[in-house]
């Protein structure tokens, strides 16, 4: 296969991931599928930030969402969502970025691979990623140019990837240890004595000064910055089966340690490995060095008791992917290089595995594919109706599959947690979410009804709108 048609092949392959994942997650959004926590959170916070209140949102213990995650990434999207204020916006440009991620993982390939058949860095190329944040295409650039030796353009993608998310910090500071230790790897005593002595030297400390100034970033960010804007790490709660603090975590790691090995080896954690681990055929097992990538994401996700971040579902995978991707091509090269007859067993397995993970756990599957966004449902068409109720400038209280299409307001909550009245509330009978019962929930819309100061309008005998009396609803 000619390096020309190898292109081809991956630029389609881009090209038909934007398209297939734009239109689904579109219409997830159109048909109501998206949540306040996080769609809601972030159009808000965008809006709210075309609009001079700087990072700011409704929803979170802070108002400033960098009090909550320092992800100063978010800057440089927002002057695209003041030309395109939407919901939609950051889907597709989520989707575009995740499908480039698919070059330099290509460009990885080719060069680590390049003494093995072709048709590799096509066939890991092609293999099911799944619909996971910035990081991912951020992280695996790092990689490539780690590995064409190429420092300043890594530092700029690695800052790039630290300034995503304060986990992220962790995953670069692994990067930084990955480097050094990278660096020292296959070199003997004669060639570190050597011309070329002051290169591997720089690198080794290119590697530490990156692990060095990532943790002090860290550091900085989650006991610094975040606080300052009235945050700080606020999910300590979800490990609080390990200690109460995180000097009491960390004090219980070296007096109680079978506490930790017993949360980590818990059997719905060993399976979310094993799902991890299938779309790359467990080659990433064999990679060596990059697996340190995974231990901040892997002790993060395992140790926590909070389920979805262990599900497979949700974006707490996004630190682990592009380590795991990356892991697919050092580990394959391992493996071609011990077992170099085996190419043809390799090649199967992997695409047997690539399948097995796309049809069993890709939303886009044919068994999991909810063909249910492509039919009418009436459902949907009320809640459109709906919203072409509610004034711009009126605060709202709605279930959470509503708030992202009404965010674009300086005041929007979920049922049930505005800290004063809303102008406006939007109730579905048939939606308990947020609620822990039916007589709390009736409590709750009871307490608006009886104060006298909103007017009632009720739709199907399911939806309910109580607007206050001077706010008049649109017709």
């Amino acid at each position: 296969m000619s390096a020309s048609s190898e292109k081809k092949i991956v630029l389609a392959a881009i090209c038909i991931y934007i398209i297939v994942f734009g239109v689904f997650t579109g219409l997830r959004h159109y048909n109501f599928q998206t949540q306040a926590w996080d769609m809601g959170i972030f159009d808000q916070t965008f809006w709210n930030t075309a609009h001079g209140r700087f990072m700011e949102n409704s929803f979170e213990t802070a108002k400033n969402h960098l009090g909550i995650h320092m992800s100063p990434f978010l800057v440089l999207l927002a002057p695209g969502y003041a030309l395109f204020p939407s919901p939609y916006f950051l889907l597709i440009i989520q989707t575009i970025a995740l499908a480039l991620g698919a070059w330099p993982l290509y460009l990885l390939a080719k060069k680590v691979l390049s003494g093995f058949d072709k048709k590799w860095p096509v066939i890991i190329t092609l293999f099911d990623f799944h619909e996971l944040p910035f990081l991912i295409p951020l992280l695996l650039t790092s990689f490539y140019f780690i590995e064409t030796k190429k420092w300043l353009w890594t530092t700029i993608f690695l800052a790039l990837s630290a300034s995503v998310k304060e986990d992220a910090i962790l995953v670069v500071m692994f990067m930084g240890i990955y480097i050094f230790i990278k660096s020292g790897k296959n070199k003997s005593i004669k060639e570190t004595q050597n011309i070329e002595n002051k290169k591997f030297l720089g690198i080794k400390k290119f590697g530490a000064l990156t692990a060095i100034f990532s943790l002090i970033y860290f550091i900085a960010a989650t006991k610094i910055i975040m606080p300052s804007l009235g945050g700080g790490l606020l999910s300590i709660n979800r490990y609080s089966q390990l200690g109460g603090s995180v000097a009491e975590i960390a004090k219980n790691l070296f007096t109680n340690p079978w506490l930790f090995i017993k949360t980590i080896f818990a059997a719905q954690k060993m399976g979310y490995v094993f799902w991890l681990l299938v779309p790359a055929g467990f080659m990433t097992l064999f990679s060596g060095p990059v697996l340190l990538t995974l231990v901040p994401p892997l002790a993060e996700n395992l140790l926590s008791s909070w389920n979805s971040q262990v599900s497979g579902l949700y974006h707490y995978d996004a630190l682990l992917i592009a380590g795991i991707f990356a892991g697919l091509v050092y580990g394959l090269k391992f493996f071609l290089n011990h077992w170099p007859k085996k190419q043809k067993i390799a090649i199967v397995a992997l695409l047997v595995a690539g399948a097995a993970s796309f049809l069993i756990r890709s939303p886009i599957s044919p068994f999991l594919f909810p063909t249910e966004l492509f039919r009418p449902n009436a459902h949907w068409d009320a809640y459109r109706e709906i919203i072409k109720k509610i004034p711009a400038n009126a605060s709202v209280a709605a279930q959470t599959n509503l708030v992202p299409h009404l965010s674009k307001r300086q005041n929007i909550y979920v049922l049930g947690t505005e800290p004063s009245p809303a102008d406006i509330l939007i109730i579905d009978g048939a939606d308990l979410t947020g609620f822990t019962d039916e007589k709390t929930f009736q409590t709750y819309a009871d307490s608006y009804m009886d104060s006298g100061l909103y007017n009632f309008t009720a739709i199907e005998n399911r939806y309910f709108i109580l607007n206050k009396k001077d706010i008049e609803l649109l017709q």
